[in-house]
C-alpha cells in the first residue's frame, strides 16, 4: 500500500512539472518579455499610466509579474507623488537595486519627498537624471550631499535645472563625487556652472545644453577629453526679471569655443587628444562661424565634428526631456 501511494505521489509530481514545462514553452522567452516591459515601462511619461501599466502586467500571468517586479525596481522613475508612494510601497517588501533613476526634485515644497527620501532608492544606480523644478541658492549642495555622494556606483548624470529668469549662483560646495565621468547639465542656473563642475573632478565626457563663456571653466575641465555642446538655434537669453529676453538667431558664438581654446580647453596631446562635438541646427547661415571653429580646433589638436540636428524652429520645452539618452556622451 505504501509503495502504491509513493508511485501515484511521483506520478503526480512529474505531471504537474510536465503541465508546468508544457506552461512555459507556450510562453515568449523571458529575454523577449523583459525587454518588451522595459520599452514600455520608461515610455512612459505620466505617472497614473505608468502605475495602470503595472497593475495590468501585475495580473497577467506570474512569469510577467515577476519580470515586470525587476523591471520597476531596476528602472525607477520618481517624478511625482504617486511614483514616490508607489516605489515606497515595493521598497517595504523587495531590496532596492535601481540601476537606473529618474527623479524630479522640488526644493521648496517638502511635503511631497525629500532629497534624502530619494537616496533610499540609489545605492547601486549607474545612470540618474534630475530634473530640478524649483531652486535656491544652497539646494544644489543638500543634492550633493544627501543623495549624490552617497551613490559610488554613479557614472552617468544628468542635471537640469528650469529657465531661471532670476540671476543667482550655486554656491561652491566642499562635496566631491568622485565617482561621475559622464556629466550632462542640460540647464542650470546664472553663474554656477564653474561651482558645479568644481564637484565632479573625475569628469571625462561632458556635455552642456546652456552657452556660456568656455574659458572660465577651463579650470574645472582638466580631466575632461569629450566635450559636447548644444548650440540650437532662436536662442534666448533673460537677462533680469522685468527685462524682456535677448533673442539669439544662433547660439554658437555665445560659446565663444575659438577664444576657450587659447584658455587652454582640452588640452590635448598625441597620446591623449581632446574632442569637441557641437549639436547645432540644421540651416547653414552659421556655416562660417562653424568653420573658424574648425580651423582653431585644428591649430589646436582638438577634434572637431559639427552635427546638424535642430530644427528652425527649434523651441525648448519647460524641462526638456527629464530622462537619460544612451547616446548623449558619443
Amino acid at each position: 500500500m505504501t509503495r502504491s501511494l509513493l508511485q501515484l505521489f511521483c506520478l503526480r509530481k512529474r505531471t504537474a512539472q510536465h503541465k508546468k514545462l508544457q506552461i512555459y514553452r507556450g510562453a515568449l522567452p523571458y529575454e523577449l518579455v523583459e525587454k518588451i516591459i522595459v520599452d514600455a515601462w520608461c515610455s512612459f511619461g505620466d505617472a497614473p499610466a505608468r502605475w495602470r501599466f503595472f497593475r495590468v502586467i501585475a495580473i497577467l500571468s506570474k512569469v510577467w509579474r515577476d519580470v515586470l517586479h525587476d523591471v520597476v525596481l531596476r528602472y525607477a522613475f520618481i517624478e511625482t507623488m504617486v511614483d514616490f508612494i508607489a516605489y515606497e510601497r515595493l521598497l517595504s517588501r523587495y531590496d532596492p537595486h535601481a540601476r537606473y533613476i529618474s527623479a524630479v526634485l522640488n526644493a521648496v515644497d517638502f511635503t511631497r519627498f525629500r532629497v534624502d527620501e530619494i537616496g533610499k532608492h540609489v545605492s547601486q544606480t549607474r545612470y540618474m537624471c534630475l530634473a530640478i523644478t524649483v531652486d535656491r541658492r544652497y539646494y544644489f549642495d543638500a543634492i550633493l550631499q544627501n543623495l549624490l555622494v552617497k551613490t559610488e556606483s554613479l557614472t552617468h548624470l544628468r542635471i537640469c535645472w528650469p529657465p531661471l529668469r532670476d540671476s543667482f549662483a550655486c554656491p561652491p560646495s566642499s562635496v566631491v563625487v568622485s565617482s561621475v565621468t559622464h556629466l550632462h547639465v542640460a540647464r542650470h542656473p546664472s553663474a554656477s556652472l564653474g561651482s558645479i563642475l568644481a564637484s565632479f573632478p573625475n569628469v571625462t565626457h561632458l556635455r552642456l545644453g546652456t552657452p556660456c563663456f568656455l574659458k572660465n571653466l577651463v579650470p574645472y575641465m582638466s580631466t575632461v577629453r569629450v566635450l559636447i555642446l548644444d548650440a540650437p538655434p532662436q536662442y534666448s537669453v533673460h537677462t533680469v526679471s522685468q527685462a524682456p529676453a535677448l533673442i539669439f538667431p544662433s547660439s554658437i558664438p555665445l560659446w565663444n569655443i575659438c577664444d576657450a581654446l587659447e584658455h587652454g580647453l582640452l588640452n590635448s596631446t598625441a597620446s591623449y587628444p581632446g574632442r569637441i562635438i557641437m549639436n547645432a541646427g540644421k540651416s547653414d547661415v552659421d556655416e562660417s562661424m562653424v568653420a573658424d571653429i574648425a580651423l582653431s580646433c585644428q591649430r589646436y589638436g582638438v577634434a572637431f565634428e559639427c552635427r546638424r540636428r535642430y530644427p528652425p524652429l527649434w523651441q525648448p520645452s519647460y524641462l526638456d526631456s527629464r530622462r537619460w539618452d544612451y547616446s548623449a556622451w558619443s
